[in-house]
């Protein structure tokens, strides 16, 4: 048998995963994949997020919240796509318990992309907006730039 006969299953299954995980796809020809960092030299903290966009090809692509511990937080993520002016609209699917019963929140993002950095501009859960305009409700302050880390 050559090895001809395996080339094209071996395509045909990578169409069928690109085709499964559009949103994994997404991400990485957005170039949001990997580590960000308000400052990528310095340690996690309170002033310091971390976030990481995983995109793996066989599944689900996940937004994971890290602090100097670790990850703190992690939420599925779908329905990425591209808006005009840098913007990326995604949501973001968190399932907790909460006395004892499994609940599910999502969280609808518009962000800004620009090179290799980028900020919250929306977060929407419902009617319910926690950051619009790129400000925060709680606080009235600005959403900070998060860099890339590591490439």
């Amino acid at each position: 048998m050559s090895g001809a006969g395996l080339a094209i299953p071996a395509a045909v299954l990578a169409v069928i995963l690109a085709a499964a995980n559009p949103d994994s796809a997404a991400l990485t020809r957005l170039g949001l994949e990997g580590d960000w960092a308000v400052d990528c030299q310095k340690p996690l903290g309170p002033d310091n997020p971390g976030v990481t966009f995983a995109a793996p090809a066989d599944q689900p692509p996940q937004y994971i919240e890290s602090g100097p511990q670790g990850p703190v937080g992690s939420a599925s993520v779908g329905d990425v796509r591209v808006l005009p002016d840098g913007q990326i609209s995604l949501s973001l699917t968190i399932t907790e318990n909460m006395n004892g019963q499994p609940a599910t929140i999502v969280v609808n993002n518009v962000l800004i992309k620009d090179g290799n950095r980028f900020r919250f501009l929306e977060v929407k859960t419902g009617d319910r907006a926690s950051v619009s305009g790129g400000i925060k409700k709680a606080n009235g302050e600005a959403t900070k730039w998060l860099q890339k880390c590591g490439g």
